[in-house]
């Protein structure tokens, strides 16, 4: 996944770091807490203090990095579970991930450009799993067109 120009890379990687919060921000938009105020509210203390630590760090990039990174533990989550229908599901949730993310400075169109990192970022994630036999990279890759240009 692309990084910002300067980036520190691994330990002190925004996108790396912020990505649980990000995925706190997924779980909480997917269960119904959709209004900003209380998303924000609902964060615990360990992604308060992230996003204290790494904001004078942030560019869209980070945000990016860290947006496709939350999505790929959703997915991963998905495919691990094994569902018949987990190309409606990675649909939903890449649906749902675009919508709980809009107010988080990220880049919608890295979603499409990155999305066969996203994709290998998967595979790598859950080996076991019958991901790469249920949806192909260019299935992926239609998935996150749809979503981003719906």
């Amino acid at each position: 996944m692309r990084s910002c120009d300067d980036c520190p890379s691994a330990q002190s990687c925004a996108g790396n770091n912020l990505h649980p919060v990000l995925k706190q921000v997924y779980d909480l938009y997917a269960s119904g807490v959709t209004n900003k105020f209380e998303i924000l509210d609902a964060l615990d203390d360990n992604s308060e203090d992230l996003l204290e630590r790494f904001n004078d760090r942030l560019v869209a990039d980070c945000w990016s990095k860290a947006a496709l990174l939350a999505i790929a533990e959703v997915i991963e989550g998905l495919a691990a579970r094994g569902n018949e229908n987990l190309d409606q599901e990675v649909r939903a949730a890449v649906g749902c991930a675009k919508d709980a993310f809009e107010r988080f400075p990220w880049q919608l169109s890295e979603l499409v450009e990155q999305a066969p990192d996203l994709y290998q970022a998967v595979l790598e994630a859950c080996p076991d799993t019958d991901f790469a036999e249920t949806i192909s990279k260019r299935q992926l890759v239609k998935i996150c067109k749809d979503v981003a240009y719906a």
